[in-house]
This record gives C-alpha cells, structure tokens and sequence, in this order.
C-alpha cells in the first residue's frame, strides 16, 4: 500500500507541473540560469555575457549551485534522449524549449518525491513495531498526497524548493537518531537558503539543551565544518558565475537583516506564521490536531537511538517558527521546512488512533473525521490546483504569440514587446522560440523602449490601449493597434453559482448521471472539458493580458534625456521573489 501511496504522490507532483507549467518571476533566477547552462554552456567564461543575470541581476546576487545540479541532470536525460532517438531535445530549434523547462522541473519534482521517501523510510525502520511503522509511513505520505503546498510547489525552481530535497535527506538522518543530519541542514544553509542552517541550529540546540539527546560540542562541529564547506562551495561556484568574489547568502542576509530592507517587501506581526501561515498549510487544519496525538506518544522503543526523534523535531520546528517570527517581513516559504515535521508528528498520532479504533467509540469517531478530513483536503487541493493554474497569463501570452508568428510564416523577425506584468507572469527564455523568427524584447525604461517603439510589431501588455494614456515619450494611437487576444487570469472565488451547479447535480439524477458519463468518457479520452467547465463556475477570471498588433506608426515625442538618464519603469527584478504570491 505505501508503494501504491508512493506512485500516487509523484503522480500528483507531475500532474500539478502539467496543469501549471510556466513560472513566476520568484522562479525567475533559477530557471533562466537552468535555460543560460543548457544553452549556451558554463564554460569558457565569456559564455556567461549571454546569461539572463547579465541584464537583470536583481536586487541581491543569488546562488547559482542549484541551477547547476538541475541543468546537469537534465543535460543527462538528454544523452540518453539522444542516444536512443538520435535527436537531442533540448537543442531542437522548431519549437519554443517549454518541454525543456517541464523537464527541468520534472527533475526537480522528482528530487523532493524522493525526499518525502527518505524521510519516510526512516520512520518505517525507526520503529519497533514493523506493523506501526508501516501504518505510520503509509499516514505520512497521505499527508502529502491531500496537501496543496509541498506537492503544487515541489517542482517549482524556488530557492526553498531546490533545498528542500536536501533538507528532507537530513531530516530522514535526524528521525533515526542520527545527529550528523544537521550536517546537510548546516551546508545547505550556507549555500542555499541561510533559514535552513537557523533550523539546524536550533534542532542542535533543542536535542541537547531540552532533551540531552545530543552533546553540545559534537553537534557545533556538526554545524560549523559543514557550514564552512558550503561556504566555500559557493564562494568558488557563485564568484565564477557572478564574475566578483560574493558569497550570496551573506550578501543577502546583509541586505535583508542587517540593513531592514526585507521590511520594504512589507511587514506582518509577530505571530503571523502561527495564525495565518501554519493554518494554511493545513487546510482544513486536522494535522495540527493530530499532532497533539502525535507527542502524547513515541513509537520508538526506549532502548533505540531514534527515541524521542520526533518530539526533538517538532519543538524544533516550533522554536525554529517563533524565531523567524523575529523577522517583520514573513513568507510561507521561509518555514515550508516545517510541514514534513508537522505531517510525520500528525501521522504518529493517526497512526496511535489506528491501532486503539476498537478500544473506544471516540477513538473510532476521531478516526473517521480525520481521514475524512484529509479526503477534503485532498479535494481543496485539487481545486487550489487548477485556480492557480490560471496565475500564469504571462506564459500563456507568449504561447499564443509563438503560435500567431509560426501562423503567420513571415520573412523578416517579428519583434514582440512584452511588459513587466507578462515577464512576471510566466515568460521565461525556456517560453521563447528559438529559431530567430521572433525577437522578444522586455526593454522597461521608457526612454529606451520609445526609441525602438515604432518597430514594435506586437505588444503584451496589461493595458488597454483604448484608453491609455500618452506616455512620456510615446503616444499610442488606439487606430494603429488590432487587439488580437486576451488572456485570463485569476481573480477570485464565486462560491454562489458553484454551489448552486452543484445543488443542481445532487438532486436531479438525470443531471448527475450525464455528468458522471461525460466526465468517465473524457478521462478515457485523455480529457476534462465537462470537469473544467464546473470547476470554472467557482472561479473569477478576469482578462490580465492583451495581445496587440501593429497597424500604424504612433507619434513620438521629443525625448528630452538619454535613456540612460532615465529613471526607469519598474523591473521585474524589482519586485521581491518572497512577497509575489501564487
């Protein structure tokens, strides 16, 4: 059965990468650089002057290791791609390299399902009883399976994201009491992300100072040696790929820490993590329930190194919140380190009521609310999925414009404008076609784009050109632009008519009985039109993009200063990666 829960988990990962396979520009860094080393190489350095990180370098440098590893991996598939099929796909010129970036993310996908297995086994082996740890091991990867966030985001090229695979290797050594786990927690925050190695200190601390499972000394060196490794790893990585001697997790915390600057992102109180960021991880919130369950028992035999793992873990994970609460500016992902913690203690306590269902009827009544529970959870996710499915409108633009451009089969390239909201939205270099015959240009001081307006062909943009204004320096003419599309983007929940197709569905069972056939037939088919149309009386969906054609010249002011003078519009390197949320 776990085997079966295993195939359904990373089932469920690739289907949330299908459903959603564009990114948003927290992503940015890193899958731009997964598309740059796939491309143009890492090796020799003038390669990097073609790099996406050249022109937009963002507010502070970040690490460039994880990018790496996924290009790698990628660039591996490939040689096997090629050797049996005598083609590589990522050099394919025909087409945009979209599948490409779902391969990067597939990759990345597949490194935090083999986490959630790491940390799973060691719960399994952890335990006396076989029969429990089975039971418990099965309850854990149920968790992930009915939760939106892990699965939604576990192929997404956030920082959090490209660590947690390593976090959850480490966290798989801590369950079966082995303290060298903070090890990876230790060089993963040098490299990656500086919160993981704030987790690891304070496990080190919890283990030892609150429950003397650890010796203080051993478990600094297990931080120090491995943090000082990780800093040298990037120091070497990252000042090859930046072309200056940095250490980006410094830069980064000097920044954001010592310098407050993470406040401009915004500011929430102190207990935000525990009553608004934890509650939504878990919705409806029956881990935390469980975990209440969960510490009243371990299930690890006294005599075993593991004992009181999980307890060590979960004040840790409590500690570790209230420590980042610290922080004015939060995000969910700075935590996300949390759930695999959260779901192993609530799967101890599902695990505990289990085994005494026939001992008393609460615990039976307990039991069939919680697993129901989880079934409704599974279905939030699932709507939660196909909501944010339309979070994209960006990568949806630039498709459609590809496919209008091949349509077109013009001589000269087609030059296409796109504004900061698409860039933002999901186009990435992977959305972009390769083969010359469009030329993409995200040029976003006003100065500089008013030098090359007129020789804009097609324009994204969020603005409807009927009634913009003139700008600085351009004037557009609603007569020289043919609206060609819009693109749709989430814009809210409409609960009223969902319910009401819904009510209709229950009582008529002619209704309910098409609607079943129609959706079987369509699966079979390999499709889900009637299910999306149902699902779509829930949603709000508002046009965010549109697509423009050139008709006419507009008329061009006098520009008074050099672009290079010019302040310019907002970038999209601007924009915080922690505060854009899906």
């Amino acid at each position: 059965m776990i085997k079966v829960l295993d195939a359904v988990l990373l089932a469920v990962i690739i289907l949330h990468l299908l459903a959603a396979p564009y990114t948003k520009v927290e992503e940015s860094f890193t899958i731009q650089a997964i598309h740059d080393m796939l491309n143009y190489g890492v090796y020799p350095p003038h390669v990097l002057q073609q790099y996406d990180h050249t022109e937009f370098p963002g507010v502070v440098p970040r690490t460039f290791v994880g990018s790496l590893l996924v290009a790698a991996c990628v660039r591996a598939a490939d040689v096997v791609w090629s050797w049996a099929t005598g083609a590589s796909f990522i050099t394919d010129k025909t087409h945009a390299q979209l599948h490409v970036q779902i391969a990067a993310r597939a990759v990345l996908g597949a490194a935090n399902f083999v986490g959630i297995v790491l940390v799973r086994r060691s719960l399994v082996k952890a335990l006396a009883d076989r029969g429990r740890g089975r039971l418990l091991g099965m309850f854990y990867t149920l968790m992930f399976v009915s939760q939106f966030h892990v699965a939604f985001y576990a192929s997404r090229p956030l920082p959090n994201f490209v660590v947690l695979p390593f976090v959850n290797y480490g966290l798989s050594k801590l369950v079966a009491g082995e303290i060298s786990g903070l090890s990876w927690l230790a060089l993963c925050g040098a490299v990656f992300r500086l919160e993981v190695g704030v987790f690891a200190a304070v496990i080190a601390a919890v283990s030892s100072l609150v429950f003397g499972q650890s010796n203080v000394f051993q478990n600094a060196a297990f931080l120090i040696v491995p943090a000082a490794l990780g800093c040298f790893v990037s120091f070497n990585v990252d000042s090859y790929f930046w072309r200056t001697p940095v250490l980006p997790e410094l830069a980064a915390f000097d920044y954001n820490v010592v310098a407050g600057n993470a406040a401009n992102w915004g500011v929430e109180p102190y207990a935000a993590y525990f009553t608004k960021y934890i509650v939504n991880f878990f919705r409806p919130p029956h881990v935390l329930f469980l975990g209440l369950f969960g510490l009243s028992t371990d299930p690890v035999q006294r005599s075993s190194r593991a004992q009181n793992s999980l307890r060590v873990l979960a004040v840790s994970a409590l500690v570790f919140v209230a420590v980042m609460s610290l922080l004015p500016h939060k995000e969910w992902r700075f935590i996300v380190y949390t759930i695999p913690v959260f779901n192993a203690v609530a799967a101890n306590g599902l695990a505990h009521l289990w085994t005494r269902r026939t001992r008393l009827a609460v615990h039976r009544v307990l039991l069939v609310l919680m697993l129901a529970s989880t079934a409704v959870s599974f279905v939030l996710t699932c709507f939660m999925s196909y909501a944010s499915s339309y979070n994209y409108p960006g990568g949806q633009a630039v498709a459609w414009v590809n496919e209008h451009v091949r349509a077109r089969r013009v001589d000269a390239p087609v030059v296409v404008h796109v504004d900061v909201p698409a860039c933002m939205t999901g186009v990435t270099r992977f959305t972009q076609l390769h083969d010359g015959s469009v030329v993409y240009n995200k040029t976003e001081s006003l100065a500089a784009l008013a030098v090359i307006w007129n020789d804009v062909d097609v324009l994204v943009t969020p603005n409807d050109l009927r009634y913009t204004a003139a700008a600085d320096f351009v004037e557009p003419a609603p007569e020289n632009w043919r609206e060609l599309t819009q693109i749709p983007a989430f814009a809210g929940i409409r609960s009223a008519s969902f319910v009401r197709h819904t009510v209709a569905l229950v009582e008529s069972l002619l209704l309910r009985a098409a609607f079943v056939r129609a959706v079987f037939a369509e699966l079979r088919a390999c499709r889900a039109d009637t299910l999306r149309l149902y699902l779509q009386e829930a949603l709000v969906l508002r046009p965010y993009l549109r697509v423009y054609e050139r008709m006419g010249k507009d008329v061009l002011r006098e520009v008074g200063d050099s672009p290079s003078d010019v302040e310019p519009v907002m970038s999209v390197e601007d924009v915080d990666p922690e505060a854009v949320k899906t």
